[in-house]
């Protein structure tokens, strides 16, 4: 967890110790409650029990629930107990993937042999490819979004989080429009057109990928 988000979380906390007292109302506790949610969500992901606990409380309007969930939420966070080694394994592996790749595409843009340009290009768009995929798995698991484990390509996941249809919309518009050029990008690699791919979208799918990590999951 990085430092800013450290203490973005260390200051919801603090509110809602504040929240869950037993002088406060059901307005505080209905605001305690959803703050412990995003606590939940920004630290060791929505599929954890006590995500389940917290959303249902809130939506039939049990108060104690709530309260009573959020001052776990708290317990957990004093103790130590809202990291997620998995998380964190994975957004180092995700972070290895992009900086091999943009070697591999800065390797790339000086190489005069045009055969030899194009398999680094390849081989970049692939592994960047590979970890914006895990990335979206990752992100599915913060907002309990069920997907077929079987089928993770990018396209799949991307549909799964982001449905305007049913208003559920984990991804912008405009970021769902840039994964779509991402993904055909990891396509060309995956199928062998390394001589379609170039410089400049095979930079954008890194980066790009980089600039969603750390916005959705830091």
């Amino acid at each position: 967890m990085t430092e800013d988000l450290q203490t973005l979380i260390k200051s919801r906390i603090d509110r809602i110790k504040f929240l869950a007292t037993d002088k406060q109302g059901t307005y505080e506790y209905f605001e305690a409650g959803g703050l412990a949610l995003t606590v939940l969500h920004d630290t060791v992901g929505g599929s954890h029990p006590l995500c389940a606990v917290l959303s249902n409380a809130l939506k039939t309007k049990d108060y104690a629930g709530a309260v009573a969930a959020s001052r776990a939420v708290v317990t957990l966070h004093d103790h130590g107990g809202l990291t997620s080694p998995r998380l964190a394994i994975a957004h180092e592996i995700e972070g290895s993937l992009l900086d091999i790749a943009q070697a591999q595409a800065q390797a790339g843009e000086v190489n005069k042999d045009v055969g030899q340009k194009q398999i680094q290009l390849a081989v970049a768009a692939f592994l960047a490819g590979a970890a914006l995929e895990d990335a979206l798995r990752r992100l599915c698991g913060v907002h309990g979004v069920s997907y077929d484990p079987a089928r993770t390509t990018i396209a799949k996941l991307q549909a799964e989080l982001y449905q305007p249809s049913k208003n559920l919309e984990y991804i912008s518009n405009s970021e769902n429009k840039q994964i779509t050029a991402w993904g055909d990008t990891r396509n060309k690699a995956d199928h062998g057109k390394f001589s379609e791919l170039t410089q400049t979208e095979v930079i954008s799918i890194i980066m790009g990928t980089r600039a969603f990590i750390d916005k959705h999951l830091p």
